[in-house]
């Protein structure tokens, strides 16, 4: 995401949060004054308004602040970095899974090398159009693919856990495979909290067309 796109998420929910802090939490400050203290953390300690309000920092003192806002911004600044390679993902995945790069045999050679290069897969590999890996979820995920691998069209491959392929495997066209699963007990209590698994294809393996599963 870039700089200026956060800045006006901050500026958009920071206002209607410093609103909320005004009105609803007696706080005795003014809304701008909330809303300009919600920029001065987010600069100092890459914290979000909603944590800001959770926090009710606008009731802490000095030694609170800067103890909570530090730890804030060691977590938001790894979330921050796995955003950035989530947008850039999509924009690889936008310019190298086109159909039309089929149309030229030096086209689908430049993509093949750009998704070896992307996503540590080894020498030989191919890849047809429409083929996507994707993290979820803001989980730190990894994929290493080895050589000789044939990725048909369509294929979705997330890698929110840990993927692993092995040298030689074959995947048909439309396979979708899944390497985390929901939590469904914290979900019915209200919360999101998302699994990582890991998956791991065997050297040789054929997977045909039009599965869908996932590891868990």
């Amino acid at each position: 995401m870039s700089k200026l796109r956060r800045l006006r998420q901050v500026a958009r929910y920071g206002w209607k949060h410093a609103c909320q802090i005004s009105n609803e939490h007696f706080s005795g400050k003014k809304r701008y004054t909330i809303f300009f203290d919600i920029f001065r953390c987010y600069n100092r300690y890459g914290m979000w308004s909603n944590q800001y309000l959770k926090e009710r920092f606008w009731a802490l003192d000095a030694g609170e602040r800067s103890q909570i806002g530090n730890s804030y911004r060691q977590a938001n600044q790894k979330r921050e970095e796995w955003v950035k390679d989530f947008y850039e993902n999509r924009e690889f995945i936008a310019k190298w899974s086109k159909y039309d790069i089929e149309t030229s045999a030096a086209k689908r050679g430049k993509r093949n090398d750009a998704y070896r290069k992307r996503y540590n897969m080894g020498e030989g590999s191919i890849v047809e159009y429409g083929v996507e890996f994707s993290r979820q979820h803001h989980l730190p995920g990894t994929i290493k693919i080895g050589r000789h691998v044939l990725f048909a069209k369509n294929v979705f491959i997330d890698y929110s856990g840990e993927v692993i392929i092995d040298d030689n495997v074959k995947i048909a066209a439309g396979v979708s495979m899944e390497s985390h699963h929901r939590d469904l007990e914290a979900y019915q209590r209200g919360k999101d909290v998302n699994i990582p698994t890991q998956l791991h294809i065997c050297e040789g393996a054929y997977i045909g067309s039009r599965p869908c599963f996932s590891q868990n």
